[in-house]
């Protein structure tokens, strides 16, 4: 029986509560409780209430049980974020404060990195069970390898979002595939699907990885299109400047949209363009697939397998220019028809439903 199964859920959150895995995390609480488990959160700082009524804990309430509401949880919190505390942070997770938390869970599920430092949970001696969510594509699997020292170790577990971002590279821990879902999946798959494809989008932290300058300069060349720039980040003066210098009047930042007004942000585009130089999903994939949307992705994360269909894939034999061009040239027809395959593809493979069954069987078996 899950019923009552305490699961923990780990990872370092931002201050403005946004990103990939944020919603990620909100996706597993939810096929979590669905499963008749009880849920927590806990991140090293920055605790709000993302997850409903689900407990979202930070250190300081491991380390010295500060109320919510006296003002000394600030005091202590800024004291504890500061240059003095770095070694005791760093071995954070290592503590006796830490390892008494934990072990009032059943499951902890990591949603980091491979070099956070929440991973000395899963390198710990801990009989508690430990699961690691990768949110970011791993190219040396030294880390990896040396886990290997861990399977004498009870309930060790990687779960990844697609085999692809192995390399090849096989695992000596357990390892499990679950990809992602659209957290608002109801409202999107209610956008209606149109054979237009004049109106270009890309989503996210407005970060160097993303490659947002590059495509916006790919925009001279099609003055006829537009280009939309979702998000949020220390690059929107960049952005802006660049737009400005280039005179594009069919280039336009349209800000950051939180999860509840999704389907008002997709309804304004036809293509989401996919231009990182590397992600574990993205989730914008999967989102852009339920809301009937043409997805030009570059050759990362989990989206050729998504996709399946080199021609909306983006790499040295196919340039997005190229692709832009070919969907362009594209009678309305066809336009229709993949904006519908992609559509089908999420609710036969990426659905919440199906995603969440995926969760609940790695997490409790």
């Amino acid at each position: 029986m899950n019923e009552g199964k305490k699961i923990l859920l780990v990872g370092p959150l931002n201050a403005d509560g946004v990103g990939g895995r944020l919603e990620e995390m909100k996706v597993w609480a939810n096929a979590l409780r669905l499963a008749s488990c009880e849920v927590s959160v806990f991140t090293m700082f920055n605790a709000q209430a993302y997850f409903g009524s689900i407990p979202v804990y930070e250190s300081i309430d491991v380390l010295a049980r500060i109320s919510s509401n006296s003002p000394l949880r600030k005091f202590a919190l800024r004291i504890w974020a500061s240059k003095p505390f770095k070694k005791q942070r760093d071995k954070f997770y290592l503590s006796k404060e830490w390892e008494i938390f934990s072990n009032h869970f059943d499951h902890i599920i990591l949603f980091i990195t491979d070099s956070s430092r929440e991973r000395l949970i899963f390198e710990s001696s801990s009989q508690t069970s430990v699961l690691l969510r990768f949110t970011g594509t791993i190219f040396d699997f030294t880390n990896l390898k040396r886990d290997a020292g861990l399977i004498s170790l009870p309930f060790r577990k990687y779960v990844f979002h697609d085999p692809a971002l192995l390399f090849g590279y096989k695992p000596d821990i357990p390892t499990c595939f679950v990809d992602q879902t659209a957290i608002e999946e109801k409202k999107l798959l209610q956008i209606p699907i149109a054979s237009s494809v004049t109106t270009f989008a890309m989503i996210g932290l407005f970060m160097e990885v993303k490659q947002v300058q590059e495509v916006i300069l790919k925009f001279v060349q099609f003055p006829e299109l537009k280009l939309l720039i979702f998000g949020k980040g220390e690059l929107e003066s960049v952005y802006e400047k660049l737009i400005a210098q280039n005179k594009l009047a069919n280039v336009e930042i349209r800000g950051f949209y939180p999860s509840s007004q999704m389907d008002q942000m997709y309804s304004q585009f036809d293509a989401l363009i996919i231009n990182s130089t590397e992600e574990t999903g993205p989730m914008t994939g999967v989102e852009a697939m339920a809301a009937g949307k043409i997805v030009l992705s570059k050759r990362i994360g989990a989206m050729p397998g998504r996709l399946a269909d080199e021609q909306l894939l983006i790499d040295a034999n196919n340039s997005l220019e190229n692709a832009i061009e070919s969907l362009l040239n594209a009678d309305m027809e066809t336009i229709t028809e993949i904006r519908t395959r992609l559509r089908n593809r999420y609710i036969e493979s990426y659905s919440n439903e199906s995603i969440s069954h995926k969760i609940a069987q790695v997490t409790l078996n």
